[in-house]
């Protein structure tokens, strides 16, 4: 088999893996937080993809961005997924680069999935609704950054005033 048709093979069965039974998801690790994703992907062979989502870990809500690469992709699209975050040890083990191989056929409407994982062996299960026309079988590394949080105005009872 050439190596096209493995990679290819390999993308479409790792974006089946969404699809996992409830009890096989214990594979992935245990469920620790979940996480809401937007992203855009602009692709013409080498794509591109950009977004931002919230982490909801131990009660508190984080924003954060996502921007990354994709290689042998076409099209344009958009969607929203959610998700569940496995293994997630500590809040600073969520960011950084997460790879994945996935496969996308969106004319119009259409769903899809993900797995992502990144060095800190935090993985990512998605589920995403996608609107556009984008055509990718390939590998794709993303990389998630906190959003800095604004900081409340107010007055403090405790300030004291010069």
């Amino acid at each position: 088999m050439r190596s096209a048709s493995r990679r290819f093979l390999a993308a479409l069965a790792l974006s089946g893996a969404w699809a996992l039974p409830a009890g096989a998801e214990t594979v992935l690790g245990p469920v620790m937080a979940e996480v809401t994703f937007k992203t855009r992907s602009a692709d013409l062979g080498v794509g591109y993809t950009w977004g931002n989502g919230v982490l909801t870990y131990g009660g508190h809500d984080y924003p954060f961005e996502v921007s990354g690469a994709s290689a042998a992709a076409i099209g344009f699209s958009f969607g929203n997924s959610v998700g569940k975050v496995y293994n997630l040890q500590r809040l600073e083990d969520f960011t950084g680069t997460y790879w994945s191989l996935s496969g996308e056929t969106t004319i119009g409407k259409g769903v899809a999935g993900h797995l992502m994982e990144n060095d800190s062996g935090v993985r990512i299960r998605l589920d995403e609704i996608r609107t556009g026309g984008r055509l990718a079988a390939s590998p794709s590394r993303l990389t998630i950054r906190f959003l800095p949080v604004a900081k409340k105005t107010g007055t403090d009872s405790h300030a004291t005033k010069d």
